[in-house]
């Protein structure tokens, strides 16, 4: 890994950290839909301005924007609205926390679809011990599945599922495909796909927020989702997914921190444990026989 490559991976770690906490502030002023559509929006901005100021062509065949746009519903638009929703009835930390399941749903889905990725004893004990850690996390009312908290802790663990399932298929256009150029088509399809989703379900979106709330939902779409996708991607085709995977390992301590510093939320011991079970399992999948 080059300097460069772990700089990328220190800054795209911190602002996908610091993600949940801006999730939490504007979804405290707006619904989770409104809050995606505006991040998405903004997203897809960022990334044409990149991609325009780079020259990358924005022609594309009517199959590539298909496939765009499935990348966009299953990374984009369910676990944004997922993770949107669970944070209306869990902590923001917690939330990065469960967030970084995200390798072991990775490897998961590789094994099953990926010739080159298949499931060992380690990384099947790796998985056993990250879901540990998911549900001590949890505490003992995750059982009752009816509890606003615990279905708010299962959206975010949705919405990493999501993720490891896009990493998957992500891996496979990027073999024909530019990093930026996937970047942009996979933001602007969700767009589009969101913005007539949005206006059915809800009218005109409410978006009389405060100041606080639009700088958190303008930064989490212009760096968390535009340039931190386009910044991911790279990384992908630059050192691969298991180093790309070492990000999960940033993202809970930034999230964690930033949640107890800013927004005065608890660290338990159960979060701190269940924290360290995830980050062992993760370490366990990553390992090579």
């Amino acid at each position: 890994m080059t300097s460069r490559s772990l700089g990328v991976l220190l800054l795209l770690g911190s602002v996908w950290g610091a993600s949940f906490l801006f999730i939490k502030v504007v979804v405290e002023e707006t619904s989770p839909l409104a809050l995606v559509e505006g991040r998405i929006i903004f997203g897809a901005l960022a990334i044409v301005a990149v991609t325009t100021f780079a020259r990358r062509s924005a022609r594309a065949s009517p199959r590539l924007w298909a496939m765009a746009a499935g990348l966009a519903v299953l990374n984009n638009i369910i676990p944004f609205l997922l993770i949107s929703w669970g944070e209306t009835h869990i902590e923001s930390g917690r939330a990065a926390v469960l967030n970084s399941t995200v390798p072991l749903f990775t490897a998961l889905f590789a094994s099953l679809i990926l010739v080159d990725e298949r499931l060992t004893w380690l990384r099947l004990s790796g998985l056993l011990l990250g879901f540990l850690g998911v549900a001590i996390l949890a505490g003992g009312d995750s059982t009752d599945v009816t509890r606003s908290n615990v279905l708010g802790q299962m959206a975010v663990v949705g919405a990493a599922a999501c993720y490891g399932a896009s990493a998957v298929y992500a891996r496979l256009l990027l073999h024909s495909e530019d990093h930026l150029s996937l970047a942009r088509l996979q933001l602007v399809a969700g767009a589009l796909i969101l913005t007539p989703i949005l206006f059915a379900v809800e009218g005109v979106p409410d978006y009389n927020l405060s100041l606080e709330a639009w700088l958190s939902l303008i930064t989490l779409g212009v760096l968390g989702t535009g340039l931190a996708y386009g910044a991911f991607f790279w990384l992908l085709n630059a050192i691969g997914s298991v180093r790309s995977s070492l990000v999960t390992y940033i993202i809970p301590i930034v999230g964690l921190f930033l949640g107890w510093a800013v927004l005065d939320e608890s660290i338990g011991i159960n979060t701190i444990f269940g924290c360290g079970l995830i980050i062992l399992g993760v370490t366990t999948v990553m390992q090579r026989d």
